[in-house]
């Protein structure tokens, strides 16, 4: 099949960055014709993916390069320097059309991952009379959570919907969307087994013996990262040893603020650029990984932690406690600094039970979310957006 992902931002680290990164490669490597149409990359996104490193062919208003044998072009929102700004740090639609329908031509599909650039991928779709699948990551009750009314009128557009949990498929279908255009494929971890942890605690100067707390993630306030940078002081006082380790690139709100400027502390480490070799590490090194979203629609971040057997700390959200199973794997707290806190002492205080959650989690990865079975369940979703589901049912 020729497939078309448009995606803001594409690349293997990250949340939906990654989500739409791995959906690509993975059915590329399944002998599927696959391209991407993102956004150019900010300086910060081109650190973590060099694009600059597959010897892409640049034109004046996009460049193409081949990763993982997906074709990537990687184009500049219309707007100039106002328009790259903009689109970095807002859902508004920058694509240019015309570059987005030229790429689209010659596809037999086209999905979009995340919301971004949906305005005019859906109508591309529609122009060129091409099915259109949609991931939309929605996060009720966010501000831009993809759970307006507008919002739903454009994923009724769409040829079918692919959702992470079956908690977020049952909110589809609650408002309207046909429960026969909705897939269930959930992700499967990016990280790998392994790391080298010794290697990560010394370059980072963290003694053998000190407990590690590890939030992996985009610095957004509604994952709480604000709330275990507040936790600390809490954890401090019985286990003063303990290190808080960050590792992602800033979200809107921190590009503005710098919480980390409070805790001008040896025992918080703030990395925004990090490898997946150092991310693996820091997983391997690890005792937990605690990341008290508000709004969520899977956490990625808790399959990896649970690849690595470690135990989990999230949001008390529905989405999550579809994930997380509370008390067996991991831990579901409101977003407050006193729960988070307690929540990461009743893990370092008693290591068996977090070294039992962190086994129980990495079954259930091993089981659940596996990338074989997830992309089986992609494959089916565009299988049913083409129609051949129903025509071969009708058969």
């Amino acid at each position: 099949m020729r497939l078309l992902f448009t995606k803001r931002g594409y690349s293997p680290i990250g949340g939906s960055e990654s989500l739409a990164y791995q959906f690509a490669t993975r059915l590329a490597a399944r002998g599927h014709d696959v391209r991407v149409v993102c956004a150019w990359p900010t300086d910060k996104e081109e650190a973590a993916y060099r694009g600059a490193a597959f010897g892409p062919v640049v034109h004046e208003d996009h460049r193409v390069f081949v990763d993982q044998g997906v074709e990537v072009v990687q184009v500049k929102p219309r707007g100039g320097i106002l328009g790259m700004a903009a689109d970095a740090t807002t859902l508004v639609d920058l694509m240019r059309g015309e570059l987005l329908e030229r790429y689209a031509e010659d596809r037999d599909l086209i999905h979009n991952v995340g919301r971004e650039y949906l305005d005019s991928s859906i109508d591309v779709a529609e122009e060129l009379g091409i099915p259109l699948a949609l991931t939309p990551l929605a996060h009720p009750g966010q501000f831009h959570g993809g759970d307006t009314t507008a919002d739903f009128a454009r994923y009724r557009r769409a040829s079918v919907i692919t959702t992470m949990t079956d908690w977020e498929r049952d909110w589809h279908a609650a408002h309207g969307i046909e429960g026969t255009r909705i897939v269930t494929t959930g992700m499967g971890p990016n990280a790998t087994v392994g790391g080298d942890a010794a290697r990560f605690r010394a370059r980072h100067g963290i003694p053998e013996d000190a407990p590690i707390v590890l939030y992996v993630g985009r610095k957004e306030r509604y994952k709480g990262y604000i709330q275990l940078l507040d936790a600390t002081e809490i954890v401090w006082r019985t286990h003063p040893n303990a290190r808080f380790v960050f590792i992602g690139l800033p979200g809107f709100y921190s590009t503005f603020f710098d919480d980390f400027q409070r805790y001008a502390d040896e025992r918080v480490i703030h990395l925004e650029n990090a490898s997946v070799a150092d991310k693996d590490a820091a997983l391997e090194a690890c005792s937990l990984f605690a990341m008290p979203s508000r709004h969520e629609t899977f956490g990625l971040g808790y399959l990896e932690a649970w690849l690595h057997g470690k135990p989990v700390i999230g949001g008390d959200v529905p989405a999550l406690r579809d994930v997380i199973d509370d008390g067996s794997d991991g831990i579901v707290v409101r977003q407050r600094a006193d729960e988070v806190a307690r929540a990461i002492l009743r893990l370092l205080d008693d290591p068996a039970t977090a070294r039992a959650m962190g086994e129980r989690g990495r079954a259930k990865v091993q089981t659940r979310w596996s990338w074989g079975a997830v992309m089986d369940r992609v494959e089916k979703a565009h299988a049913i957006a083409m129609g051949v589901e129903r025509e071969t049912t009708a058969a």
